[in-house]
């Protein structure tokens, strides 16, 4: 049976409707917290340690929610990425604090700013920019997402 990567991403949204991005040093573009689903690991554990990893940021499970699934399929690899949200409360931007050797920078965007442009956005950003959930099924080419 041919087997998948699988990642897990965190969308943290605030009360006025900001996502909080991130720009990692080894992708041409903008995405949520998250990476690789570890062996053993559930897709909800994996995007909460992710989160933490890269931001510092100590999410409770009970205030994850699930939002989509992706099924993602390029000229190199076959994946699908498990979507996830919680709330960005206003005290928890004081304590972010990046994981260096990974990511450059965070910034907090509303859909209307994703939708205008202006960064490079992962076309996970876009889903939540749209408001696409549930099964999603995206097909790119590396070095083009």
């Amino acid at each position: 049976m041919p087997k998948r990567l699988s990642s897990s991403t965190m969308i943290l949204e605030n009360s006025i409707g900001q996502a909080l991005i991130v720009k990692a040093n080894y992708k041409p573009y903008w995405t949520f917290p998250g990476g690789i689903i570890d062996e053993g690991e559930t897709p909800k554990e994996a995007a909460i340690r992710e989160t933490c990893e890269e931001i510092g940021l100590t999410i409770p499970s009970s205030s994850v929610t699930f939002i989509a699934i992706v099924d993602r399929r390029s000229n190199m690899a076959e994946t699908y990425q498990f979507v996830f949200q919680s709330v960005l409360a206003p005290d928890m931007v004081r304590k972010i604090v990046l994981q260096v050797s990974e990511i450059d920078e965070y910034a907090l965007v509303t859909r209307e700013q994703v939708m205008m442009g202006g960064r490079n956005y992962g076309k996970v950003i876009k889903n939540w920019a749209t408001g696409t959930t549930g099964y999603i099924e995206q097909t790119f080419v590396v070095n083009g997402e």
